[in-house]
């Protein structure tokens, strides 16, 4: 399953032809920006940006120059990074607000975007199946190559996708409706009374298993409303969003809004890439493509070469029976990642992030864990202690596997898309993501995951209208004759099934592992 980043240009696609943006889509729009003294081609973007130096993105008709940006950036630096000599037109347009682009990018104008006719990429270096041969290639520097002729940079289903971005703005449909929210809360309210009582009035074993069991379901769908603050899809206000967000995220949940961002918005950026998206960098437990196992990749996430041990082959050769049993305790490895990510232990004390409000970050982490001993600890025995804190956990395992079905066992690559149309921001999210089929009545258990399409191309849509936003892709990929993917939920469990099971057919045999460690004693 990968994602042909090397791919040739069809013959019936003019790579000459100028391709620019409408007038005013994603061209910066303010009045005072100052004209570039320089032009470039796509090309050169591609062969001059480096995230260390130079680091260029290309939105809309213009360059612009992120590179002293990154650590600043509140989405984060390694998003920027990812998209160093790539087309970040739509990326961008999708998970920032108008204002961004009419006040901040005239700060980073560095070039004027040649039309595709003056120059074309070398086809030379396209040997596959090699490192130096992704688009960007897999390791420290990052340096962004193109492997293959560029395309067209804004086909016809591009444009048409921006278009219909622009009308389902002027219907409202990025706008919140709050009673939406005013009455998840209210229930939420209700949801953590029920607990207190069950905790502080009952002695009865059972009760307290069915105690832990709704806070797992609380932590669910508090999880749901951390993920809509997360994309600044409440308020639209990425203050107010965020302040709500240590609340609902930290305090309540145990799992920190600051690396949450950290980890989801590089997902949302370079989605199922081995090499840049975390949420399927699951060494040594789990690996979704053979590349995983077979080549020692460097995670530019953790900035770290992932794991490629014998223990790794082992587990790997049986995830698909490990995944359900993993996914009930996987939240634990989430409290430990926002934990180091707070304190900046681990990797994340030399990655130089810029962490939003750190000692509040600390600080709501720290009031989960005291509110949820004092709770656990409250119960009268160790028995029924065990019997409240286990299940929540196991219960609310049902959110991971919720999150790993829509990418899991859809397409992956090495590096990062973007190139042109072929593999640009649209084909990319419907080529790596899949929404869950299931009847509005469901809509409260799945929390909008089950719209993970709709989600990824327009991440800052209010949750309650994917709904209506679904209908409308729907018709919008026939239109276009793109590829749109939905499963039923029984039916992306065993589709991730299926990915896990073929991809471990990849490790080596128990044979093979033996005469390695032999010869390493020898």
């Amino acid at each position: 399953m990968c994602i042909n980043t090397n791919r040739e240009i069809p013959s019936n696609t003019r790579v000459g032809a100028t391709t620019s943006s409408p007038p005013g889509e994603m061209e910066a729009t303010s009045g005072r920006m100052a004209r570039p003294s320089k032009s470039m081609t796509r090309l050169d973007v591609a062969e001059r940006s480096d995230p260390n130096s130079l680091c260029l993105l290309i939105i809309g008709d213009n360059v612009y120059d992120c590179t002293r940006w990154q650590k600043n950036h509140p989405g984060g630096h390694l998003t920027i990074r990812a998209l160093s000599g790539k087309d970040a037109t739509d990326s961008f347009g999708g998970t920032h607000p108008h204002w961004v682009q009419e006040r901040m990018l005239s700060k980073f104008l560095y070039a004027k975007l040649e039309p595709d006719n003056v120059r074309v990429a070398s086809t030379t270096g396209t040997s596959t199946n090699t490192e130096a041969n992704d688009p960007i290639k897999a390791s420290e520097d990052e340096t962004a190559i193109l492997p293959r002729p560029l395309g067209v940079k804004d086909d016809e289903a591009t444009l048409a996708f921006r278009s219909l971005t622009k009308e389902m703005e002027q219907a409202g449909l990025f706008e919140t409706d709050y009673t939406f929210y005013y009455k998840k809360m209210a229930i939420y309210t209700g949801l953590f009374s029920l607990i207190l009582t069950g905790v502080f009035c009952s002695e009865s074993y059972l009760v307290h298993v069915l105690s832990g069991a709704m806070l797992g379901i609380f932590w669910q769908q508090m999880a749901f409303i951390g993920h809509d603050l997360g994309h600044n899809a409440v308020t639209h206000n990425r203050i107010y969003d965020s302040y709500l967000g240590v609340f609902v995220g930290n305090f309540c949940t145990g799992i920190s809004i600051g690396w949450w961002k950290r980890s989801h918005n590089v997902h949302h950026i370079a989605t199922n890439s081995c090499t840049y998206d975390p949420d399927i960098q699951h060494l040594p437990v789990f690996a979704v493509d053979p590349v995983l196992v077979t080549t020692k990749l460097f995670s530019t996430y953790a900035n770290i070469y992932m794991p490629l041990s014998d223990i790794t082959h082992v587990l790997v050769k049986y995830q698909q029976f490990l995944y359900y049993p993993v996914m009930a305790f996987a939240r634990f490895n989430l409290y430990i990642q926002s934990l180091n990510h707070a304190l900046r232990l681990s990797y994340y004390g030399t990655a130089g992030d810029l962490i939003w409000r750190q000692n509040l970050q600390i600080m709501s982490l720290a009031g989960f864990w005291t509110w949820l001993l004092a709770l656990t600890l409250s119960l009268p025995t160790w028995e029924s202690r065990v019997l409240f804190f286990l299940p929540a956990h196991m219960v609310a395992g049902i959110l991971h596997v919720q999150i790993t079905l829509s990418h899991f066992p859809m397409e992956t690559y090495t590096g990062v898309t973007y190139d042109d149309s072929l593999n640009g921001y649209l084909r990319t999210q419907l080529a790596t993501t899949l929404d869950v089929d299931c009847c509005t009545a469901m809509d409260w258990f799945h929390g909008g995951l089950q719209f993970q399409v709709e989600h990824h191309l327009w991440p800052r849509l209010p949750r309650h209208n994917l709904r209506r936003v679904k209908e409308i892709l729907e018709s919008f990929c026939k239109e276009h004759e793109l590829v749109y993917n939905q499963a039923s939920f029984f039916k992306a469990n065993c589709m991730v099934m299926d990915t896990l099971r073929e991809t471990a057919k990849s490790t080596k045999d128990f044979s093979e592992l033996f005469h390695e460690s032999a010869n390493l004693i020898g």
